[in-house]
């Protein structure tokens, strides 16, 4: 990204840019606009628009804010607390960095996009993200109902039996891939169903299992002030969650987790939208739950989790951050962790939502935490057409021959040492 600057240098800074009326670049998610800096103290910044009024930033979004001051060019990534007219209210940021040294401006991955890749010729081991709950693998008592010895007759029992009253069915495994959504990073973390009895009511407060196998409100709430969401814009962001699935047809709706051990290997999805204003009820959520426990059986019976045989390999994993010239990305597995080394050579697609790309990359740095180990993508070689389609996406206008002399923020090139 750059250098870091000192404490007293970032107060100076930030003095300078107020004295001044210091223009301040805010990019935001595929929308750019220019401010100035008005007021600063330990816990927020505020920054009031130069021309129309801010209606593209939304509160709790991350923006990225770049400046020239003093023969540098300088940038900082903050979120957005409170948009009111032309004035925006940000967190005051942990760092202030300068003498930018990235080609393009590394943004946060929208929700929407992935990375594979392939390993060749390499037995790797199964990874299923990991729960706080721990789910216990019993044989169960076999019946008309639930046969875990056949699993095709198994699951269209299951759909036969809902199918009068759920209007949308699907089974959904997180084989060779991450939980991407808000709703599946939820029941991975907590290992309880996420059940909306109706989504023109709340969250339910109460738990109607007897297994306490349902995610509550208050633990919402946790769970996003725990991620960094202010405590006063977590209830309008959990209603507007409840609002835009309202607003799409979705009426009620129960994700339930299928739990191997300490792992969500995936989990059962009901909806009832469109013209079927019907609640899922709490029998049909107490017989996806015991169909969910019958299913994991079954597929330990039938070995789905042993390891693969030799052979390519193929791993979906999340991105943290990116740019039209590199990404950042994570897995948990040990042995990719092992297989991968910098300076390795990957083919890798990039998933959009009406393309995918094929980019030769290269990683070029690597490093771990307690739970995954992280890989900096330098992406190598890519078609014309895929870049200037990869540009668009990611910062919302159309690459200009301007931007091959300019660094991130419009910075210059760094110097080149021989």
């Amino acid at each position: 990204m750059g250098t870091p600057v000192g404490r007293i240098e970032k107060e100076f800074i930030f003095k300078t840019l107020i004295d001044e009326g210091i223009p301040c670049d805010v990019h935001g998610t595929a929308t750019e606009a220019a401010f100035k800096f008005v007021s600063v103290d330990d816990s927020s910044c505020i920054f009031t628009a130069l021309q129309d009024n801010p209606e593209e930033f939304t509160i709790g979004d991350e923006v990225r804010v770049f400046f020239y001051l003093k023969n540098n060019y300088h940038t900082f990534t903050t979120k957005i607390r409170v948009r009111e007219g032309k004035s925006l209210t940000v967190d005051h940021p942990k760092g202030v960095y300068k003498n930018l040294q990235r080609k393009y401006e590394r943004i946060k991955a929208p929700d929407d996009i992935e990375v594979t890749f392939s390993v060749k010729g390499k037995k790797i081991e199964l990874n299923f993200p990991k729960s706080e709950r721990f789910g216990q693998i019993d044989p169960p008592q076999l019946s008309e109902t639930f046969d875990p010895r056949l699993i095709h007759d198994l699951v269209k029992g299951f759909r036969g039996k809902t199918a009068n009253s759920i209007s949308t069915n699907s089974i959904n495994m997180f084989r060779d891939r991450l939980p991407r959504s808000w709703e599946e990073k939820l029941i991975v973390r907590l290992g309880k169903s996420l059940w909306i009895p109706s989504t023109e009511e709340d969250f339910p407060a109460k738990d109607p299992s007897i297994e306490e196998a349902v995610i509550l409100k208050n633990e919402l709430i946790e769970v996003e002030q725990e991620a960094g969401v202010q405590p006063s814009i977590v209830a309008s962001k959990l209603g507007n969650i409840l609002y835009e699935k309202s607003k799409a047809g979705i009426f009620s709706e129960l994700y339930c987790p299928i739990l191997y051990k300490e792992y969500v290997v995936g989990y059962i999805y009901l909806a009832n939208s469109g013209e079927r204003k019907e609640r899922i009820s709490s029998e049909i959520f107490d017989y996806t739950h015991q169909f969910a426990k019958v299913l994991c059986f079954s597929l330990v019976q039938h070995g789905y989790f042993k390891a693969e045989a030799l052979g390519d390999r193929k791993y979906e994993a999340p991105i943290f951050d990116m740019s039209a010239s590199g990404l950042l990305f994570a897995h948990p597995s040990g042995d990719l962790s092992k297989d991968l080394h910098v300076h390795a050579d990957l083919d890798i697609t990039i998933g959009l939502k009406r393309r995918g790309i094929s980019i030769g990359a290269r990683i070029m740095r690597k490093f771990k935490d307690a739970e995954n180990t992280y890989f900096g993508i330098l992406f190598m070689t890519m078609a014309p057409e895929d870049f200037r389609y990869l540009f668009e996406y990611l910062y919302g206008k159309p690459f200009h021959a301007k931007y091959e002399m300019s660094w991130e923020g419009g910075a210059p090139p760094p110097p080149v040492e021989l």
